[in-house]
């Protein structure tokens, strides 16, 4: 199955866990210890996944103060829905999440927000918020939505990189997807700190960009 048509069963049902992952979510309830926020519309991916260029991997959504606006709004989780269709610009519209990417669109689109909201794309590995990845770095591949994102890594994005198309940045937790190493391509990024990107990542991303004509 195509990965937005599988992501896009949610949107039609309006159910906030993959179908895929309910049992497993269940048996796996004592070690996850609620950590995971189920009334946020999931988040495998923000922003044109279909069509960015430049994708970041990170591990899973947050949850903090702005996530009650959202839950609490019947439009906002629309927004939300509408971004598994993965060809909608980056929501940093949503109370919050400008404060996450104005940075962002600093340093890798010279501030330029819109125009990163329109080419940049956040892929998460576990599509369900928590504050921390404590707890849930334990169970991160038992989840099937979790494979299918692997999946999608491995045979479409990391080709498209090497062909490219397309620069791929994994920020952060690169264990949990299984992609410690570049495979040799100067268009796969090992960001590794914490937090933010790298001097080196943001001078890889500002030439990969001039010579890709999206400055």
């Amino acid at each position: 199955m195509d990965f937005f048509d599988y992501w896009c069963a949610c949107r039609i049902k309006g159910t906030f866990r993959h179908p895929n992952d309910n049992i497993v979510l269940e048996e796996l309830k004592l070690l996850i210890d609620g950590d995971f926020e189920y009334e946020l519309p999931p988040g495998p991916y923000f922003g044109p996944l279909k069509t960015a260029s430049i994708v970041l991997c990170y591990a899973n959504p947050s949850v903090d103060n702005g996530s009650r606006k959202v839950i609490g709004s019947a439009e906002l989780k629309e927004v939300l829905f509408k971004q598994l269709d993965g060809d909608q610009p980056y929501p940093y519209n949503i109370p919050g999440w400008d404060k996450w990417f104005r940075p962002v669109a600093k340093y890798l689109y010279a501030g330029d927000i819109e125009a990163a909201a329109k080419n940049i794309a956040v892929f998460n590995l576990i599509p369900y918020a928590s504050v921390n990845m404590d707890k849930v770095q334990s169970v991160a591949n038992s989840i099937p939505s979790v494979w299918a994102a692997q999946s999608y890594l491995r045979n479409v994005l990391i080709p498209k990189a090497k062909n490219g198309k397309i620069l791929l940045i994994m920020c952060r937790s690169s264990q949990y997807w299984g992609l410690r190493s570049s495979h040799g391509s100067e268009n796969i990024i090992l960001n590794n700190v914490r937090s933010g990107f790298t001097e080196e990542t943001k001078a890889k991303v500002n030439d990969w960009r001039k010579k890709n004509g999206l400055l």
